[in-house]
């Protein structure tokens, strides 16, 4: 390998090139976490191929698990590869850190004998996420769906609410939507987090509640339509429900349902002459809600709310959800722009 990448293999404006050379040139672990903190996980994930296993072996050990799992998210390409170089438990840590829809995706690009090793060193938790969405075929929305959303319990206090959220905030990210379920798990309703957080009383929060939020069952087949149909609700995330139940199993992001919706879905072997549809773009409203999540967390900053503790954790959480909300909006638009 030289020391200089063909400027031909780089697309990602040089981004990969300079990760290279950090990593060579930088043995210290700490500087190197640091100095690798400014880069996008996709751009790391760009850089792996160019690196030796020992580089690679050190590039994980300096940002840690943690990061490292959202590195591996990224990739498309020599996944097995990559996961061959690991050892099995530190090959299930980094499983066990993904998003479960994620890493149902890593383990389907590994070979069945590394597969199963990895599984067998899994938390209970981390496994049984796993062999729930595995359970469904590819043309079901259980398929799509994630365990990472936040739920709370229907008849709790604003307060009791907030610390549930803020508990489980530190596990799960996509926190733009808390779910509301009645004592048998079913989906009760849902509420935006800013209308959580910005609730002046009880009676408040309750009005705020959405019950006749979207949603769709986990054993349903995915098709245009409904896929179309889910898109146009322009929410952040639709939760996915068991037919037989009405329990809530998990959510599926708008990030994912914008790159289903891009997939071929069982197209038959004979078509009559395909009809380009055009998909409605409403990236711009994720784009436009998140930044007003970010100027209501910038009020809230000198608002009303109980206490110093609940309005700086506010401002936190929704300084979280305004970036995700904008990144996804972002997102959503530049794969709409690619596939023109």
């Amino acid at each position: 390998m030289t020391e200089k990448i063909n400027d031909e293999m780089m697309d990602e404006r040089y981004y990969a090139q300079e990760i290279f050379d950090l990593v060579r040139k930088t043995p210290d672990k700490k500087k190197l976490a640091n100095a690798l903190s400014y880069y996008h996980d996709n751009d790391i994930a760009s850089a792996l191929s160019y690196l030796t296993p020992k580089e690679r072996k050190h590039l994980y050990d300096s940002i840690g698990i943690e990061n490292t799992s959202r590195v591996f998210a990224y990739l498309d390409e020599d996944v097995d590869k990559y996961f061959a170089e690991l050892e099995a438990e530190q090959a299930a840590d980094i499983i066990e850190e993904m998003d479960a829809d994620d890493a149902v995706d890593i383990l389907e690009g590994l070979n069945d004998t590394k597969a199963r090793e990895i599984i067998k060193n899994l938390e209970p938790e981390a496994k049984e996420d796993i062999e729930l969405i595995n359970s469904y075929a590819d043309n079901q929305f259980g398929s799509l769906m994630t365990t990472n959303y936040i739920a709370v319990k229907y008849g709790l206090s604003l307060k009791d609410t907030m610390t549930s959220l803020i508990e489980q905030a530190k596990e799960n990210d996509n926190i733009g939507t808390i779910y509301l379920l009645n004592e048998n798990d079913t989906l009760h309703g849902a509420i935006d987090l800013r209308d959580v957080l910005t609730a002046k009383n009880e009676e408040e929060f309750e009005e705020r509640i959405i019950t006749s939020y979207p949603y769709v069952y986990a054993d349903r087949l995915i098709s245009d339509e409904s896929l179309d149909s889910l898109i146009d609700y322009d929410e952040d995330s639709i939760p996915v429900l068991s037919e037989q139940t009405n329990e809530l199993l998990g959510v599926i992001t708008a990030q994912d349902l914008a790159e289903i919706s891009f997939d071929e879905l069982d197209e038959p072997e004979e078509m009559e002459e395909a009809k380009p549809v055009e998909k409605k773009d409403r990236s711009w409203m994720l784009i436009l809600c998140g930044l007003a999540v970010l100027v209501i967390a910038a009020l809230i900053g000198h608002g009303s709310l109980p206490d110093d503790k609940t309005r700086e954790t506010a401002f936190i959480l929704l300084l979280i959800a305004g970036a995700v909300m904008s990144g996804a909006g972002l997102y959503v638009s530049t794969s709409r722009k690619r596939e023109q």
